[in-house]
């Protein structure tokens, strides 16, 4: 066993060594005192430069990079394994890791791809940790979504993203998202009855890999705002089952 205590906070961010998962990490680090925060990463060694450059820790704060593939079985099964063997317990996962689209793929390419690593990948990665969120005094599970998943957004003419989906090139990634959304909400009935807290968060349009670093985006750090809030509320009667951004409630 490691030398992390049970006063410590122990947190899996996948998809941290860019982006939303990796600002997310950081704000952490820099706010919260004595947090263990795992950088899962696709890539090992692009998940040991993220860590290594995060810098301004709070006091008895750590990052360490963990290699977390979602879209391997494997990849997820020897990070359970190792997190089960080195600490025992964790409290706080957040589906973070996700993409947009598949380059050079067909139509049922994308559908396929985007869904199975933005969908299939969140189910098989929550369903390796609760055993080890089970452990925890104050299990916190946080899914990364859109608001564009929401479906009475979409029916809404006067929404500004009413229609994004008529393009083909983002049906599967607003589709991914939705139903992102029905998976938090069976794991928040589910687990909900064991003391867990689940949200599902919208970061907001902020310029990520996801979406091309677009120019109509704006501030990144503010994107991590509303995970971090989720992550680090322990109130045992605190939100739970939300559909939240930083300052609106999404409808389903």
């Amino acid at each position: 066993m490691s030398s992390i205590t049970p006063d410590h906070t122990l947190v899996l961010v996948s998809g941290a060594n860019q982006g939303l998962g990796y600002e997310t990490v950081k704000k952490l680090a820099a706010e919260q005192p004595n947090y263990h925060i795992l950088l899962g990463s696709r890539n090992f060694e692009n998940g040991k430069k993220a860590a290594d450059a995060i810098t301004g820790l709070a006091k008895g704060t750590s990052v360490e990079p963990i290699q977390l593939d979602i879209g391997s079985d494997s990849s997820i099964a020897e990070a359970a394994k190792y997190v089960e063997e080195k600490y025992g317990r964790l409290d706080v996962l957040f589906n973070n890791a996700g993409i947009s689209n598949v380059k050079d793929a067909s139509f049922r390419e994308q559908f396929d791809g985007v869904l199975s690593t933005n969908v299939t990948g969140y189910a098989c990665t929550t369903e390796a940790f609760i055993p080890l969120l089970r452990k925890s005094s104050t299990p916190r599970l946080v899914f990364m979504s859109s608001g564009l998943g929401s479906l009475t957004c979409q029916l809404d003419p006067k929404w500004p993203f009413h229609g994004l989906g008529n393009e083909s090139q983002y049906k599967a990634y607003i589709t991914s998202k939705c139903a992102d959304n029905m998976l938090a909400v069976l794991y928040a009935v589910q687990l909900g009855k064991e003391g867990f807290k689940v949200n599902m968060i919208c970061p907001g349009h902020r310029p990520t890999n996801l979406n091309g670093y677009s120019e109509q985006a704006s501030n990144l750090s503010d994107g991590a705002v509303q995970a971090c809030k989720r992550i680090v509320d322990t109130d045992k009667n605190g939100d739970h089952a939300t559909f939240t951004s930083m300052d609106f409630v999404y409808p389903w």
